[in-house]
């Protein structure tokens, strides 16, 4: 996946970027194949936001926390797990293979 650094790009596809990350660490979390230890970075982020302690004010500390944690949890999971959920969740329903379509008359038996 090519990452773009910690904080990524605040570009027009910045959201979409948060999102792909948002499902993206989801899906790992739910393969088996991913280390039970780096499992722990997503959970940690999400108890740092019930913690009532903040580094700064308001939710920009929480935001950036969870951000910086799904960077670095999707970037020491493996590059081929990475890859192989992050094609599955790009891939849209209408790029599917076309049906095999069998043109052929249709005669009644009497």
């Amino acid at each position: 996946m090519n990452n773009k650094g910690i904080m990524g790009n605040f570009g027009p596809g910045f959201i979409s970027d948060v999102i792909l990350k948002i499902r993206l660490t989801i899906n790992l979390l739910k393969d088996e194949r991913v280390s039970p230890w780096y499992k722990l970075i997503p959970v940690l982020c999400l108890v740092y936001l019930i913690i009532p302690l903040d580094l700064l004010f308001g939710p920009i500390d929480d935001a950036v926390i969870l951000y910086m944690g799904m960077d670095w949890f999707i970037s020491l999971c493996p590059a081929n797990l990475v890859q192989e959920h992050t094609d599955k969740i790009k891939e849209k329903p209408g790029k599917q293979e076309p049906e095999q379509i069998v043109d052929a008359e249709f005669k009644e038996k009497k």
